[in-house]
């Protein structure tokens, strides 16, 4: 059985191997049939290959997750964590989120020098051996902004 502080490290360290572009450290915390979701994804997803991929991609687009305090259930199995999290618009978040319904269809003005940003909320399960074997990420079109590149 985990406990509330390792739910709650393992959500946060997960954002922070994503800043620091770390995707195998990412997958490390990943038990290795995992499943994985959100909004822009391919539907869920299984299996430590896919989320390298996803992971990866995020990684490329410059992709920033600023957590707040996490929370855990009790039984220390899951963790969320509000955030919000930026990537760049081109080359691969904009038209994904654009083909998704999440953005409009038609890109912004100089989209080379746009980010989006999310507010989101990510939710892990960690498993009996300490790992986390699902994470979904839940936003909707209202989450999503275009904003300028800083």
């Amino acid at each position: 059985m985990t406990d509330e502080e390792r739910a709650k490290w393992l959500i946060l360290e997960h954002c922070r191997m994503i800043n620091d572009g770390n995707v195998e450290g990412l997958l490390q915390l990943y038990a290795e049939d995992c499943t994985f979701e959100d909004p822009v994804g391919n539907g869920k997803q299984h299996g430590l290959h896919a989320l390298s991929q996803r992971a990866a991609a995020a990684v490329f687009s410059g992709a920033f997750e600023d957590a707040a305090m996490p929370v855990a259930s009790k039984d220390g199995q899951w963790a969320s964590v509000p955030m919000i999290s930026t990537f760049n618009y081109l080359p691969l978040a904009g038209p994904a989120m654009a083909e998704s319904g999440l953005l409009p269809a038609t890109p912004p003005e100089d989209p080379e020098e746009k980010m989006i940003r999310v507010k989101m909320v990510m939710t892990i399960r960690v498993n009996a051996v300490g790992l986390v074997d699902r994470m979904m990420a839940l936003y909707g079109s209202s989450d999503v902004t275009v904003i300028e590149r800083k």
